[in-house]
Parts: C-alpha cells; sequence; structure tokens
C-alpha cells in the first residue's frame, strides 16, 4: 500500500487555458496563484487556490505541441476533463517499490526529471498500447515526495501576491470585474465510474488503503450503486458509482469515458442563493436540483453539466448543519454508544 501525506491539487487538461481560467475565476472563484510552461510536457498550465482553503488546489493544462501527452487525452474519449490527481508521498521509493510489487510499475509513467509518477487509480485490465502517449485508462494519481515544485511542470516557485503571469509565459487576460462566484466552501468528492464495485473498491484498498464507510443498500437506487470510501491523510471523500439495470445513465458513461473515469466532483457551497445565482449571472443552467431535510436541517444539491465546465460533471450541495447533506443519502447516522 502506498502511504500518502496529502492530496496537493486536481488537474483539468483543456484545448483553451485563458477560456477555463475565466470560468474558474468568475464562476467557481477560484484564485490564481502561479503560471508556467513546460518543455518535457509540451504544455503550458495554471494553479488556482479554491477561496477559504489553503489545502485544495486547481490545476489546468493545456498543450503546446501535437505530440504533448495531453494531446492525447484531448484526442482520446476521455478529454476534455480530469486529468490525474497530484498527491505527496513521504516516502517516493517506497511508493515506486510498492507499485513494482503489485506488477503496475511498468505501467506508471515517469517524468524524465523522475520528479513525479502517474498511475491509474483503477485496475490494469487495459494497460496503455505501445508507444501511446494517452496513458492508462481512468483517472491517474500523479505521486511526488516533497519538495518537488516541477510536479506541475514549474520549478520557478510561487508567483508575488497578485501576479498571475510572467514576462516569458503566454498572456491570459483576467477580467478587471471578477464577479463573487458561487462561494464554494470545500471540495468534497471525487467521484469515479466502474462496472464492479467490489473489485474497484478492493483495489483502491490495495493501492492507497480506503476503506468503504457507506454502500447504497440494494435496490435503492434504479439505475445506480455508490459506494463512499476514505482516504487516509486526506479529507476527501472517494466515491465509486456503478450502473444498475440495462438502460443505466453509468453504463453509457463507462463506454464513452472508459473504465475508472472520473463521474463527477462534489463541492460544498456557502450559500445557496448565492451560488444559483452566480450560475445565473454567467449563463450557466443547473440541473437535477433536490432537496431534503435530515434531522431538522435543510439541504440541497444539482449538478452543471460538463458542457459548461470543459468535460467535469460538478455537483454542488449546501447544508444547514454540518454532516447532514451527507448522512441523507451516503453516510448512516452512527450509533449511539451505551455508557453502563
Amino acid at each position: 500500500m502506498i502511504t500518502l501525506y496529502r492530496i496537493d491539487h486536481v488537474s483539468q487538461v483543456v484545448a483553451d487555458l485563458s477560456e477555463q481560467a475565466r470560468l474558474l475565476e468568475t464562476l467557481f472563484g477560484f484564485r490564481p496563484i502561479r503560471r508556467w510552461e513546460s518543455a518535457e510536457e509540451r504544455c503550458r498550465g495554471m494553479m488556482f487556490e479554491l477561496r477559504g482553503s489553503r489545502s485544495q488546489r486547481w490545476e489546468l493544462l493545456e498543450p503546446t505541441d501535437a505530440s504533448s501527452p495531453l494531446q492525447s487525452f484531448l484526442d482520446s474519449p476521455r478529454g476534455p476533463g480530469l486529468h490525474h490527481i497530484g498527491v505527496e508521498t513521504n516516502d517516493m521509493d517506497a511508493a515506486l517499490a510498492e507499485l513494482d510489487r503489485m506488477g503496475i510499475g511498468k505501467h506508471a509513467r515517469r517524468s524524465e526529471g523522475g520528479e513525479w509518477v502517474d498511475v491509474a487509480i483503477s485496475p490494469p485490465a487495459s494497460p496503455p498500447k505501445e508507444g501511446s502517449n494517452a496513458g492508462p485508462d481512468g483517472l491517474l494519481l500523479r505521486l511526488f515526495a516533497a519538495p518537488s515544485a516541477a510536479v506541475c511542470g514549474d520549478d520557478r516557485g510561487f508567483l508575488p501576491s497578485g501576479d498571475t503571469g510572467s514576462s516569458d509565459g503566454p498572456a491570459v487576460e483576467v477580467q478587471d470585474d471578477v464577479r463573487e462566484g458561487i462561494g464554494i466552501r470545500e471540495l468534497v468528492h471525487v467521484c469515479q465510474a466502474t462496472a464492479d464495485l467490489d473489485a474497484f473498491a478492493a483495489w483502491n484498498e490495495r493501492l492507497l488503503g480506503m476503506g468503504a464507510i457507506y454502500r447504497t443498500p440494494e435496490g435503492k437506487h434504479p439505475d445506480m450503486a455508490t459506494m463512499m470510501l476514505s482516504l487516509p491523510g486526506t479529507q476527501i471523500i472517494w466515491e465509486l458509482i456503478a450502473p444498475v439495470g440495462e438502460e443505466s445513465f453509468v453504463e453509457r458513461f463507462i463506454e464513452k469515458r472508459g473504465e475508472g473515469a472520473c463521474h463527477h466532483v462534489t463541492f460544498e457551497v456557502e450559500d445557496w442563493d448565492r451560488a444559483v445565482g452566480a450560475c445565473e449571472q454567467n449563463g450557466i443552467p443547473i440541473f437535477g436540483e433536490t432537496t431534503g431535510e435530515t434531522d431538522g436541517a435543510k439541504w440541497r444539491d444539482a449538478f452543471i453539466h460538463p458542457k459548461y465546465t470543459a468535460g467535469v460533471l460538478v455537483q454542488i450541495y449546501f447544508e444547514e448543519r454540518p454532516g447532514v447533506w451527507m448522512r441523507s443519502d451516503k453516510i448512516p447516522v452512527a450509533r449511539k454508544a451505551v455508557w453502563t
């Protein structure tokens, strides 16, 4: 099992970095903190902080050359969308040895300088073809060890406060009147689609020590089944979603994007009316809105379609009291201890 220290960033590959950067600032309220161009990866990138969070970051990458591995990702059924989750490990040598022990080290892709390694967060049923730049199927884990900043193709460190560009990099126009955004509190879920919950959960436990904390009862949903996993050393909950029945939307997603692809990410917002208003102001509709109440506290959630976010299905939710939205559908109430 690979021991993780923390999740560093979520990385999205897009065809137009400038356009997506404006969306992340105006709609999601992300704050740009640095930018770079990588000759090795043949790409340019930007890093954003989530407002109100010191530990979660979002990365945008855009290929600059047709031979870039990221261009291969964009051209594949998996792109555009989430490409990898960057995580820091305490011991890179031990992590690489574990990958070899599990028989998947040969399928991992290492950076030329050895700063990071990409490995699929899914069973290696379909390893990449020889010479393929697209990498293994599914969402990737980008492993690195401190103090490497080159994990993102950027070895120059953070930019000064208020500076989101550099003289040697491509210009990214940022509107002066950045709107308020939907008011994200934190990134809560990353969800992967799989055809087999048990096999996928067992693989994640073996690879990263993830433990199951909830599974939907049989028959709860007519077209899907879900499982929630905890990821040691992080505050993010990992969700697995699998098809049920013959007409499941999850089955169609897997057929299009492949096994292990990221199905959606989930953000908690500070105020529901503010979030909905920001979407309307940016001309972006929400769909699938639901409301409920748990233990006397109300909650609401909805989705933003991937066509408005460069390939990422986004779920947002609000809850009047911490934990009630999660418990309403995904995490059962813990049994109370009885003292004698």
